[in-house]
C-alpha cells in the first residue's frame, strides 16, 4: 500500500507521454470515429446539430409538458434555457460512457495489431462525444444571446469542458476494462445513465430538494458539472465555486487511478479475445 500513490503517478506519467507522443493519432481516432456515426446518411456530421436539437426539445416536453415543472423567478422561455443548460453536460457524459464501455471488448480483435496505445481506444470514444457537446452549446448560446443572461461568465466555459472530459475518461477507462472481463457491465451502464438524469438537477435546482435528502444530489458527480456549466452559460449557480475547483482536483486524481487500473488490467485483455 505505501507504494501505491508512486505506482499511481508513475502509470499516470506513462499515459501523459503517450498522449504527448501520439495526440495526432489520437486526433485522427476521433475524426474517424465521429465521421463514422453518421456514415452512409446523407446528412453525415450535419446530424450532431440536428440529434442535439431533437434530444434537446424531446427532454423540454418531458420537463413543461408532462412533469410541468416550474420556477417562479423564471419565465417559460428562461427555463427551458435552465434546462438545456443542465442537459448538455448530463447529455455529454452519457454519450461519453454509454459509448466507450464496450469499446475494448469490441476493439480486441485489432487491439493486438495496432501502432496505437490501448487507452486511446475508450478515450476517443470520450473525444467523439464532445463533437455532441460542442453542437448542444452552440444552439444554447444561440438561444441565449438574445436573452441578456450571456454575460463575462461565459469565458469559464472552459472549465465544465474540461472538468466534463477528466470525469468521463476516468469512467471510460475503468468500465471499458471491467467490460471485458464481465460482459454485463455494458448494460448495467446503460441503465444507470438513464436512472442518472431523473437524480441529477436537470429540471429543478438544488433548492429545491428536501433538506433530509440532499446528500444524494451532492453524491452525485453530475451536479458539480451541471452547476458549472449553468454558471458560465446563465451566470446562475447554487454551490459555491470553490466546488468546482475540489471537482477538477478529484477528476484528476480519479484520471490518475483509472489510467492505472486500465493499464495493469490491459494485459490480460487478450485472454477474452
Amino acid at each position: 500500500m505505501a507504494h501505491l500513490p508512486r505506482l499511481v503517478v508513475s502509470e499516470a506519467g506513462g499515459i501523459l507521454r503517450n498522449f504527448a507522443r501520439s495526440w495526432r493519432v489520437l486526433w485522427a481516432l476521433t475524426f474517424i470515429e465521429s465521421r463514422r456515426k453518421y456514415a452512409g446518411s446523407i446528412l453525415g456530421m450535419l446530424w450532431y446539430p440536428m440529434y442535439s436539437a431533437l434530444l434537446l426539445g424531446s427532454y423540454c416536453f418531458v420537463y413543461l409538458v408532462v412533469f410541468r415543472m416550474r420556477f417562479k423567478e423564471l419565465g417559460t422561455y428562461e427555463y427551458v434555457l435552465f434546462v438545456f443548460a443542465g442537459l448538455i453536460p448530463y447529455l455529454g457524459f452519457s454519450e461519453a460512457v454509454a459509448t466507450s464501455t464496450a469499446s475494448v471488448r469490441q476493439s480486441l480483435a485489432i487491439l493486438k495489431n495496432a501502432v496505437f496505445p490501448i487507452e486511446f481506444v475508450p478515450v476517443k470514444f470520450v473525444c467523439a462525444a464532445l463533437f455532441g457537446l460542442f453542437s448542444s452549446l452552440g444552439i444554447l448560446l444561440a438561444m441565449i444571446l438574445p436573452t441578456g443572461f450571456l454575460g463575462w461568465h461565459v469565458l469559464y466555459l472552459p472549465v465544465p469542458i474540461v472538468a466534463l472530459f477528466l470525469f468521463s475518461v476516468a469512467i471510460a477507462w475503468v468500465l471499458s476494462a471491467v467490460a471485458v472481463i464481465v460482459p454485463d457491465v455494458v448494460q448495467v451502464t446503460n441503465v444507470s445513465l438513464l436512472l442518472l438524469m431523473f437524480v441529477s438537477p436537470v429540471g429543478f435546482s438544488i433548492d429545491m430538494v428536501p433538506r433530509s435528502t440532499r446528500v444524494l444530489v451532492y453524491l452525485n458527480p453530475l451536479t458539480y458539472l451541471i452547476e458549472a456549466f449553468r454558471f458560465a452559460l446563465l451566470g446562475m449557480r447554487t454551490l459555491p465555486l470553490w466546488t468546482d475547483a475540489a471537482f477538477i482536483a478529484a477528476c484528476v486524481v480519479a484520471v490518475a487511478v483509472a489510467g492505472t487500473f486500465f493499464r495493469r488490467l490491459s494485459p490480460v485483455f487478450a485472454d477474452y479475445e
